[in-house]
């Protein structure tokens, strides 16, 4: 004759009450705490002083230096640049999909 062990049964299990009485507190004390609507400001304002200014523009200018551009390249980059800016500048979906594609397939 075999025997199967009795399997335990979920009302076997016992969980133990809370005794701490801090522990309930400290629960209790954690209320959601309401949040302070704040009037934002208009508008935000940054100021740079005249030095960091000066050290951008000698920023842009050393970047511009160092991309050795030809000048068709930079009248082309330019004439981009007031596209966008106009809001005139369209690219195909197709030229973006074939472009994706053939990176990919380039990595292989």
């Amino acid at each position: 004759m075999v025997t199967i062990p009795r399997k335990k049964k979920v009302n076997d299990m016992k969980i133990n009450p809370i005794t701490n009485p801090n522990i309930l507190r400290s629960y209790q004390a954690t209320k959601p705490v309401k949040e302070e609507t704040k009037v934002a400001s208009s508008r935000d304002q940054v100021t740079f002083s005249k030095e960091a200014l000066s050290f951008s523009k000698a920023l842009t200018e050393a970047r511009e230096e160092l991309e050795f551009r030809t000048p068709e390249e930079k009248a082309h980059i330019a004439n981009l640049k007031a596209a966008i800016e106009k809001g005139e500048y369209r690219v195909s979906s197709e030229d973006i999909a074939d472009k994706i594609l053939s990176s990919m397939i380039g990595r292989r």
